[in-house]
């Protein structure tokens, strides 16, 4: 049996000039109703295999150890020291001139590199896909389960907006924030997407924006491997098309909440590497600007 590929030959642990780099938050300490997406990281890396898959994205751009592994970061005794970490470490990233593209874990892994983001002294414009909204002033008594990533992300002061594409489970405390944020939080529902997505004009052009992906956004026809399958999700094509296709600055990107204990084959794992493949492919593009 061939010797495995880690993420379709894009990796180089050595020393590169490249602004991409890839690391996994291996934690689900914050998931409030399964456990298993902190195996996340090691199955996304391992299932895109460079036997199987190339390291050239679809828009043509060949990532072959041009992508820094920069290896897992797992969770401390508490939650606070954790996103301390997770912080400081996207930190010195973000303050490098660093574009990192992170594999998670569960979302509220997203609430610390989020905040990291203010070391660039600029707007940010958060880019989120999702099944569930993730408003929740606190959950079960806790202010940082993953139920409450966009809650806290929109306390922020460095970000500018919060857009949230293929949400299906908003209910009257989460929608509660729309208005309490009217100017900052912009709600697409997956019923009323077309096939392409929105080229969402109100995030200005050129635009810093840094993109989380929770893969419960997705159908789960094509990622069956989340904690909370929620029916009537996001193909892989629109989601895929719709990275491609940006108008913005890629500060980075994550996706999150992979389950291999719940998948099939590893098809959401694969398709959670895929998209940060892509997304690397946009960030490279952008770089030779």
């Amino acid at each position: 049996m061939p010797k495995t590929i880690p993420f379709a030959g894009c990796f180089t642990e050595g020393e590169t000039e490249t602004p991409l780099v890839f690391f996994g938050l291996a934690d689900d300490t914050q998931s409030s109703y399964l456990g298993g997406c902190a195996d996340g990281p090691r199955v996304i890396r391992s299932a895109y295999d460079g036997n199987c898959f190339n390291a050239t994205t679809e828009s043509g751009v060949d990532l072959e150890g041009g992508v820094v592994d920069l290896g897992d970061r797992y969770p401390a005794e508490t939650w606070e020291e954790s996103a301390h970490a997770y912080k400081e470490h996207a930190e010195s990233l973000f303050d490098d001139g660093k574009i990192p593209f992170i594999a998670g874990g569960d979302h509220a892994v997203t609430i610390p590199i989020v905040e990291a983001l203010a070391i660039l002294e600029q707007p940010v414009h958060i880019i989120q896909v999702d099944a569930h909204p993730d408003l929740y002033p606190d959950f079960e008594g806790n202010r940082f389960s993953h139920a409450c990533t966009g809650a806290r992300i929109l306390e922020m002061d460095h970000v500018a907006s919060l857009t949230q594409l293929g949400i299906r489970t908003m209910n009257a405390v989460q929608s509660s924030y729309l208005e309490r944020y009217p100017d900052r939080l912009v709600v697409v529902e997956a019923r009323e997407l077309p096939a392409e997505l929105p080229d969402l004009d109100h995030i200005p052009e050129d635009a810093l924006v840094y993109i989380t992906i929770d893969m419960d956004g997705f159908d789960p026809a094509f990622a069956p491997g989340v904690s909370h399958a929620v029916p009537g999700g996001l193909s892989s094509r629109q989601v895929l098309d719709f990275i491609q296709q940006g108008h913005w600055g890629l500060a980075g990107m994550d996706v999150v909440e992979v389950n291999p204990s719940r998948d099939t084959n590893d098809q959401t794992a694969i398709l959670a590497a895929r998209l940060l493949h892509e997304g690397m492919g946009y960030a490279a593009l952008e770089d030779e600007d």
